[in-house]
Order: C-alpha cells, then sequence, then structure tokens
C-alpha cells in the first residue's frame, strides 16, 4: 500500500514521544516555538512502503482529483461516535467551495475514502492523496488522523483537531502540500534541516526527497500561500533567512478560490483592473497603483514612482536643470519642455539603481485591492516581457514580423492620456521629433502606459543617442529620453528603442521598474502544453493528465502569440505551427534573426 507522507502536529509536549529526541540545539533557536504555550510541534512521516522513499509533491497532483460534481463515499474503520461526527463537522466546510458530495457509508459497505484514528498506535495524521483512496483495501485505511482520546471533548473540539481534519481532507481532494511548489519561497538551511530529520530518524534519501521542488508540469498550483491549511509548519531556524512558516489551521481565501475552481471548471472572475498598494517597511509608508489584465498576466500599469529609502539614486533627483542639458542632444529646443518636476516623476517614473531594485524585491509587498498581499507580485524576467510583446498586434507590420512599433502602438499611451504624453517638434524645422505620443488606433490598448524614459547614468561616460554624437555626461544624467524604454528583468533589463532587446547585457545604469504578476492557473482554469514538435497546444483542465510528450508552455514569445491568436480568438486564422513561426521571426535583438 503506497501512501504519500505527511507531517503531523502533535498537541502537547507530552505527546512527542520518540521524535521528541530531536537536537536541543537546534529547537533552542526557535524563538517562536519556545514562547508557543499552546502547543508544541513536531515532524513525524509515513513512508512508501513499497520504495522507502517520499513522495510528496505540491499544491494538486495531476490526474489525482475527483470528478466535478462527483459523491466521495466515506466510511470509518474505528473511533467514537463523538469523533466520527467531530471530522463529519469540520470536513463539510470544503463543500462549501468544492462541487463535491460526501456520502458517510457504514464500515461494512464499500467506500472511497476509509479513516482510522491512531491506527496501530501511529503517531503521525496522513492520507493518500485525490483518487489513489480507492485503491486502498476496504480493511485499511487510506487516512490515520492522530486522536489520543477519541472521547477527549478538549482535544476533539480543539482548533488543532480541527486542522488536522482540514489538512487530510484537503488531500483526499487532490491538494498536497504548499512548500514543495514552483513558487516555494523556503531558503533552505540544508545542513539544519538534514541535522534536524537526521535526530528524528530520517534517512538521507528521505531528506533529500522533502527538499525537492517539483515543477509546473507535475501539478496544478496556485501562487504561493502562507495562509494555506496545506502550509506545513516549520521553524524559523530551518530557514538561511530566518524565516519559517506559521501554524495555519483554517481555509485560507487562495485554498478557497484553489478548489472552487478545481471542482467547478469555472476560471475565477479577474477584473481587467485591481487596485494595488505597495509597501517596502511594514506598512510604515504605502504607494498606490494599478494592475492592468494583459493576457495570462496583471502589470502595473505605471512605472515605480516611490523612493526606496537611503538609495544611491535619491542624490541625484531630475531637475529641469538635468532635462535642460540633455534636450538639445536630441535636438529639442528647451523652451519647449518646462514642466512640473513632479509630473515628470509621476508620469515616466523614478530611475533605480541597481540596488534599489533588489531592495524592493527582497522587502516590496504588494497588497491586491488594498487589503490581500498577492505574494508572487515581483520584477518581471525576460520571458515575462516577451509574452507581453507578443501580446501586442501587428499594427504597422505587412510582413507579419512583431517590430518595436508594433509593441510600441499598442502599449504605449494617445496623445494627451497624460500631462507629458504629447509631441515636441524641433522649431528650426529640423527632422528630428519625439515620435513616441501618437493618435489613431489600437493605442495602449490594455492601459498599459509604457512611456519612454530613456535612462539615466551610474557615472561618468560618453552615450550616443543617433543625434551628433557622441554626448558626455556625469552620473544622473539622463539619455534616450523620448526615444528609448528600458526596464530592469531579473537578468538585467530590456530595451525598446528601433529593436526589441530582451537580453541585454547586465547594465548598472539606472532603469524604470514596473512589476508583473502572472495569473495563477487556478485563474486561468487551465493549462497549456505543447507537444515535442511545436506542431500542437493543448489547453486542458486542471484535473487532466498530461498527454504523453506534450510538456507545459513556457511563458514567452510562442505563449503570448497563442494566447493572444488562438486562445483569445473566437475564429482563428494561425495555427500553432504559424505561431511558432512568427514567435521566431521576432525582431528581437536577443534571437538574431532580423
Amino acid at each position: 500500500m503506497k501512501k504519500n507522507p505527511f507531517f503531523m502536529v502533535l498537541f502537547t509536549l507530552a505527546l512527542l514521544i520518540s521524535c521528541a529526541d530531536a537536537d536541543e540545539r537546534y529547537a533552542q533557536e526557535s524563538s517562536e516555538t519556545q514562547a508557543s504555550n499552546r502547543a508544541k510541534y513536531v515532524f513525524a512521516y509515513i513512508t512508501d512502503l513499497e520504495n522507502n522513499l517520499l513522495t510528496t509533491r505540491a499544491t494538486s497532483l495531476n490526474g489525482k482529483t475527483w470528478n466535478s460534481g462527483s459523491t466521495i463515499r466515506i466510511k470509518f474503520l474505528n473511533g467514537s461516535s463523538f469523533a466520527q461526527n467531530k471530522v463529519k463537522e469540520v470536513a463539510a466546510e470544503w463543500l462549501n467551495y468544492a462541487n463535491l458530495k460526501f456520502e458517510y457509508v457504514d464500515s461494512s459497505e464499500n467506500a472511497d475514502v476509509k479513516i482510522a484514528f491512531h491506527w496501530n498506535n501511529e503517531q503521525v495524521s496522513w492520507s493518500s492523496i485525490g483518487i489513489d483512496c480507492k485503491s486502498i483495501a476496504q480493511n485499511v485505511p487510506s487516512m490515520n488522523i492522530m486522536l489520543f482520546d477519541e472521547n477527549d471533548s478538549n482535544e476533539i473540539n480543539s482548533e488543532d483537531f480541527a486542522a488536522i481534519i482540514l489538512r487530510e481532507f484537503g488531500h483526499v481532494l487532490g491538494l498536497v502540500f504548499e512548500h514543495q511548489g514552483p513558487d516555494s519561497k523556503f531558503n533552505w538551511n540544508v545542513a539544519r534541516v538534514r541535522n534536524y530529520f537526521l535526530a528524528q530518524a530520517w534517512t538521507s534519501a528521505q531528506i533529500d526527497n522533502l527538499l525537492t521542488i517539483y515543477n509546473t508540469s507535475q501539478t496544478n498550483y496556485s501562487q504561493f500561500d502562507d495562509e494555506s491549511i496545506m502550509l506545513l509548519y516549520f521553524p524559523d531556524f530551518l530557514t538561511t533567512d530566518g524565516k519559517g512558516s506559521k501554524w495555519n489551521s483554517k481555509l485560507s481565501e487562495m485554498d478557497k478560490e484553489f478548489i472552487s475552481t478545481l471542482y467547478s471548471g469555472k476560471p475565477i472572475e479577474i477584473p481587467h483592473t485591481v487596485n494595488l498598494k505597495y509597501t517596502q517597511d511594514n506598512g510604515t509608508t504605502n504607494y498606490q497603483y494599478t494592475g492592468v489584465r494583459v493576457g495570462e498576466y496583471y502589470w502595473v500599469n505605471n512605472n515605480f514612482y516611490h523612493q526606496v529609502p537611503g538609495a544611491w539614486e535619491n542624490s541625484y533627483p531630475i531637475t529641469q536643470a538635468r532635462l535642460d542639458k540633455y534636450l538639445p542632444c536630441a535636438r529639442l529646443d528647451i523652451s519647449q519642455y518646462q514642466i512640473n518636476i513632479a509630473d515628470f516623476e509621476r508620469y515616466y517614473g523614478i530611475y533605480y539603481c541597481r540596488a534599489s531594485v533588489d531592495y524592493m524585491s527582497q522587502n516590496g509587498k504588494m497588497f491586491e485591492n488594498q487589503n490581500t498581499i498577492a505574494s508572487n507580485w515581483e520584477l518581471p524576467s525576460a520571458v515575462d516581457f516577451q509574452q507581453l510583446f507578443a501580446m501586442c498586434p501587428f499594427s504597422v507590420s505587412t510582413d507579419e514580423v512583431l517590430r518595436e512599433a508594433d509593441v510600441r502602438f499598442a502599449l504605449s499611451p494617445k496623445l494627451n492620456d497624460n500631462p507629458l504624453a504629447f509631441n515636441i517638434s524641433d522649431p528650426t524645422g529640423g527632422p528630428y521629433r519625439t515620435y513616441w505620443f501618437m493618435t489613431g488606433d489600437n493605442i495602449d490598448i490594455y492601459d498599459f502606459n509604457m512611456m519612454p524614459g530613456g535612462a539615466k547614468l551610474n557615472g561618468t561616460t560618453n552615450w550616443n543617442n543617433g543625434v551628433d554624437d557622441p554626448h558626455p555626461g556625469v552620473i544622473g544624467d539622463i539619455y534616450h529620453l523620448f526615444y528609448t524604454v528600458g526596464y530592469y528583468t531579473k537578468e538585467s533589463n530590456v530595451y525598446i528603442h528601433d529593436y526589441l532587446d530582451t537580453k541585454n547585457p547586465y547594465s548598472y545604469h539606472w532603469f524604470n521598474v514596473r512589476w508583473c504578476r502572472k495569473l495563477t492557473d487556478a485563474e486561468l482554469g487551465y493549462k497549456l502544453y505543447i507537444n515535442g514538435a511545436q506542431t500542437d497546444i493543448k489547453k486542458l483542465a486542471l484535473t487532466e493528465a498530461v498527454p504523453s510528450g506534450y510538456s507545459e508552455l513556457a511563458k514567452g514569445y510562442i505563449r503570448g502569440f497563442y494566447v493572444q491568436y488562438i486562445l483569445d480568438n473566437p475564429s482563428p486564422v494561425y495555427t500553432v505551427s504559424d505561431i511558432v513561426r512568427l514567435a521566431g521571426n521576432v525582431s528581437d535583438l536577443t534571437k538574431n534573426n532580423w
């Protein structure tokens, strides 16, 4: 009989039994555990009895969920009616969000789920995953619930016992643990983890499996949720940054949303815009932004314009004098660009040094609709920008090659959309104009409001603008304003200027920043898979298993074109082979094909 291993919570220090022999040196380092008067936690496990290995995975396993609308038959193999009724009462909370039914039958009847309490004196709570429960023999449990006294009202009515029931029934519904998911946030101190679990008689192979992070093709997943009932308690001292996890006892909002999507087949409603609140100092100061949906993402719809405390760039702010120095380099009359500097910082955004970008990534938190933290708002990767660009229609191309002008039309504000979206002509009648702000159709179709802010120098150097080059500059000077977009990415930065360049060499100059958030599988209600020959893409429900020969379609140009021209189009004119071709022909310097 195979069972996935599951950790448990024991109710009091007296119940630690043999597992309590964990090295006290490590236990003493957890101030949170020392301070807790209501419970002490210890880890235990059940092995895969066939292979003696841990086999946990993350979030929801492909092919393990029940059909939406199913009736799951459940029976108890032992236990008092008091304990059984509590299980029924607590487990029913899942049914408020999942299109399923639980039918409890007599122990003599056949059932899908077989529940035991303290089976063979096992000191562990565990369950088989999803429909795997059905393959367990009728006279042995598919779920074991730790219970020391089946008639003790204090224990049975405790918050801890309810949490165990919710978690084990989450496993029954196909959910698995949060910490091994693709978006896991734990930075393990591997040596300490090994010492901690070796002291509890774990083998090295079992610990290796515990530390495994599974990829998105193996699982259905939502963003990492530190409030999830499926997140285990980990002491702070098991991580390098001192950030463990807390003991969760209730279904989180994301648990409810995910299970509702998993067992209804209906995507969560995703509004076009969401109100955002950014904070980087635990809420001492807050900054208001807006997120807009672009295909499978939310993007902040303007460049960040908040300051990072103590940052280098704060000593080199935008001033009219700096603008006056730059304007002749673009053959622009200084008199035509005397502006409100506060407007400039608001609509073009601040130029950040890399240290500030890293600071925001480490300390910044984004709240959606002002009160719900969304943990996967983050600095984009190059592939995120590629997928964004692929969502831009061919506005100016006639040969089906995506160029910077297509991106510029689709993402930039229209003339007069904001106080700084306007053209400046050369009063001498020369050919040079700021050409970014336009009128017409297919402009700023997502309310993205991309501004051509260029960048700022981080030291003394010469730079080229395409006009009367080179131009000498010092730290804090602007370059390429009106002509170029430069954004930080996790890897380096991207440019939009006469061409797209999503893989620039790492630069220490200062660029604009805006974050994005990938919509989760739960929000989308589907996953995309592509075959090896790249001739077919399948859109599958979250409960469907992956066909042989298919792998999850990665973020980037192919996926963006597929979403725009096939997935979101009721009458697609392109085939999958066509969009693979389109992705290969993008005028992106990174691809070296134009």
